[in-house]
Parts: structure tokens; C-alpha cells; sequence
């Protein structure tokens, strides 16, 4: 009898232990964009690596909106926010990230972004109408990561 409840006790614990280290694995899987501005428009993982891309539409002139529009930029429309969280789910700082986006018109944007508020952004021009090739460079200390997705205006 003894034997059998020592059984069921280290069971029940590998039970729970195991129970525990499968639902922390998914939950730094699944990014929380309450928090977030814009409109999620892509999502990927790359070498454990999560983006998740965000477009504010900066032509609203939303209080939120008040400093991300300089006044060289007056063609921009678009604030293109990547927030970037490294393989154990934290948050990205201290990297370089830039874009290249391809317009439907053919047109190409090399973006530098910054970092701000948790995420790397950019002020894009998004006004033509159809699909956008947005790919993505990142570099964190000697990890050098590439992304592309593309994104319809309708």
C-alpha cells in the first residue's frame, strides 16, 4: 500500500510538472496586442524570435498620432510598427531594424526604423491602393534576421 502511494504521488507530480511546462510554453508563444497601436497586419517567428507588425494610420491626426508625423514627411500616411520579442518572450531593445517596402506601383522605401514605446517603427507611404511587399531586416548583437510578407491596401 505504501509502495502504491508513493507511485501516484511522484505520477501526480510529473503530471503537474510536466501540465505546467506545457501551457508556459504556449503562452510565450501567443503575443498580447492589447497593448499595441494600429492594426495587426502580420505575424510571424523566426528563429524563436516573434514580430508582430502594427500600421497606425497617421493621417487620422489622432492625439496618439501628434509626434510620430514630421514635417519633411508630408507624403508619409502610414506608421509601420514591428514589436519585436526575443525566444523567451521578452521584449526586443537595443537593435537596428529596417524596412523595404514595394509598393503596387513598383515604388520602393528604404525605412530606418526607430525604437519607441516597445516596438521599431517607421513613417511609410501606404496611399496606393494593392499589395505591398514589406521584408524586414533586424540586428541584435550578431543575430542578423530577415522577414517578408505582404500586405493589401484596400
Amino acid at each position: 500500500m505504501k509502495k502504491t502511494t508513493i507511485f501516484f504521488a511522484v505520477l501526480i507530480f510529473f503530471g503537474v510538472a510536466l501540465a505546467h511546462l506545457a501551457f508556459s510554453q504556449d503562452s510565450k508563444s501567443a503575443t498580447d496586442h492589447s497593448g499595441h497601436l494600429g492594426v495587426k497586419i502580420h505575424e510571424s517567428t523566426i528563429e524563436g524570435y516573434g514580430f508582430a507588425y502594427h500600421l497606425i494610420d497617421i493621417r487620422k491626426g489622432t492625439e496618439e498620432m501628434k509626434d510620430m508625423k514630421g514635417s519633411n514627411e508630408a507624403n508619409m500616411t502610414h506608421h509601420l510598427m514591428v514589436y519585436v520579442l526575443d525566444p523567451d518572450g521578452r521584449p526586443v531593445e537595443g537593435a537596428k531594424l529596417g524596412y523595404l517596402v514595394e509598393g503596387p506601383d513598383g515604388v520602393k522605401q528604404k525605412l530606418m526604423a526607430m525604437g519607441m514605446q516597445g516596438a521599431f517603427g517607421a513613417n511609410a507611404n501606404f496611399k496606393t491602393k494593392g499589395t505591398y511587399t514589406v521584408k524586414t531586416k533586424f540586428l541584435a548583437g550578431d543575430k542578423k534576421l530577415l522577414d517578408k510578407f505582404s500586405y493589401e491596401v484596400k
